[in-house]
């Protein structure tokens, strides 16, 4: 005889999750944290296992490359400082993680139009800034 199912409050009586850490309820906002530790972890070319290599646990050891993938998808959420730690072996600042995306960034309409006319001209915006600072210094002198 096998155990009884067992089905969630609402009364829906769907199959209960298969593998133990679906269990859990999957986070918005560690999937947009977690979104970001991947892109992050695949501008420095590191895989989940050399990921998984540089991000201690406090009592000794290191997490898992499945664990880490979890938290990339948003299936796991961790303490504060398992996420320090990450952004430490990612070479990064904390804020990169849970700080805002340049896309979620106000932008004026000024700041469109400039952006607009310096990609027509084919100018960088760092080029443009140096451009405007040796003008500013040839009329003080």
């Amino acid at each position: 005889m096998g155990r009884h199912p067992v089905y969630p409050p609402d009364g829906s009586r769907s199959h209960p999750p298969s593998r133990r850490w679906e269990q859990g309820y999957r986070r918005e906002w560690a999937a947009v944290v977690g979104d970001r530790v991947r892109r992050l972890r695949k501008e420095e070319e590191l895989t989940l296992h050399e990921l998984s290599a540089l991000v201690m646990k406090p009592e000794g050891g290191w997490y898992s490359a499945g664990y880490l993938s979890r938290l990339e998808r948003g299936w796991a959420s961790a303490p504060l400082y398992v996420y320090l730690s990450v952004a430490d072996a990612l070479n990064v600042d904390p804020g990169r993680l849970f700080g805002l995306d340049d896309v979620q960034k106000q932008v004026s309409d000024a700041e469109l139009t400039l952006l607009r006319c310096l990609r027509r001209l084919e100018v960088s915006p760092d080029a443009a800034l140096a451009g405007l600072v040796d003008l500013g210094r040839g009329r003080a002198e």
